[in-house]
Order: C-alpha cells, then structure tokens, then sequence
C-alpha cells in the first residue's frame, strides 16, 4: 500500500513537471509570434470630439440643447409661480375651486415632466443620427490605417476595457487627421447641413 501511495505522488510530480515543461515550450513558440504583432489604439469617443464634422454635430446638438432648454425653463417657472400663487390662496379659496387649482397643477407639473423626458430622448436622438455617420467613417479610416500601417490589432479605448497603454500605440490624433483631410469630410458637413 505504501508503495502505491509513493508511486502515486512521483507519477503526480511527473506529470505536473511534464505540464511545465509543455507550458514553457508553448511560451517560447508562442513568443516569436507575439513579437510579430503589431498592435494600435484608438479612443474613438475623442476622436469623435475632436475631428471637425464631430465639432460641428455637438454644436448643433449643444444648440438645441439651449433653445428646448430655455423653453423648459420658461414652463418651469410659470409652474412655479403658480404654485406660489396656489400655496398663498389656498387658505383662502371654497374647497373646490382649491381641488380644481390642485388639479390643474397636477396636470401641468405631468406635462412638463413629460415635455422634460421628451426633450431628453430627442437630445439623445439628435446626437445619435448627427455623429452615426461620423463614426462610421471613422471606423472604415481606422480599420484601413491599420490594414496600411501592418497592424494585427486595434483596440478601442474608451470602452473601459483597456486598462493600460503605451501613448505610442495610440493613433487617435493620425485619424481626426485623415478624418479632416478626407472626402468624408464634405459629406459629414452635407448631412449636418441638412439638419
């Protein structure tokens, strides 16, 4: 019996020794190959930001922003002021001229609500359809950058996923360059034209 248990941990110690010995000679294959690999990055979001159709796109975006928001301060404060005028009345007021302001208070603090998150959807809405051209082409420039400049990889930044680089790899300031340099450029600016 004692034989069988030392013959198993030298068989156990044979064959952990023989998995090493596979991992190291894996790693070293391996290694030549990594070393061939030439990898990029790229923080689309500011190179959205940054290149001049997205300047624009956020422009536009940023004012729409201003106008609906200066509408839906307006609202907001004919709102409140009648509720200042409800909340000074309502001592004085018969009971159901009180439950017919409350009411009507009631409805329009719902309508603003409401005109408040429509605004919101359409401010996303806007920006979606503004910089989704834009982003396309900036993908299609990154995907033939890398295809030009002999690069195996190009990872996206701004996604949280990349916890580190070296600011070498990164190539966002070579694209909004192409980006601005290209025929792409008219054809972003035709469609924020038209909006």
């Amino acid at each position: 019996m004692r034989d069988r248990v030392t013959g198993g941990k030298s068989g156990r110690r044979a064959r952990v020794a023989l998995g090493l010995a596979a991992i190291v000679v894996g790693l070293g294959a391996a290694r030549p190959a990594a070393a061939e690999q030439k990898i990029a990055v790229i923080d689309m979001q500011r190179a959205l930001n940054e290149c001049d159709a997205g300047k624009r796109a956020k422009e536009q975006v940023k004012a729409k922003f201003e106008r609906s928001q200066n509408q839906l301060k307006k609202q907001r404060d004919d709102l409140d002021r009648l509720k200042g005028d409800y909340e000074r009345k309502a001592t004085v007021l018969k009971e159901e001229e009180r439950r017919n302001l409350e009411k009507d208070l009631e409805s329009r603090g719902l309508e603003f609500k409401r005109k408040y998150e429509d605004f919101q959807r359409e401010l996303k809405e806007t920006d979606a359809e503004l910089t989704k051209s834009i982003v396309e082409e900036l993908y299609g420039l990154v995907r033939d950058y890398g295809e030009k400049h002999g690069y195996t990889l190009v990872l996206e930044a701004s996604s949280g996923a990349l916890l580190y680089n070296d600011k070498t790899v990164d190539v966002t300031d070579e694209i909004v360059k192409l980006h601005n340099a290209s025929a792409h450029k008219e054809a972003s600016k035709r469609s924020l034209d038209k909006e």
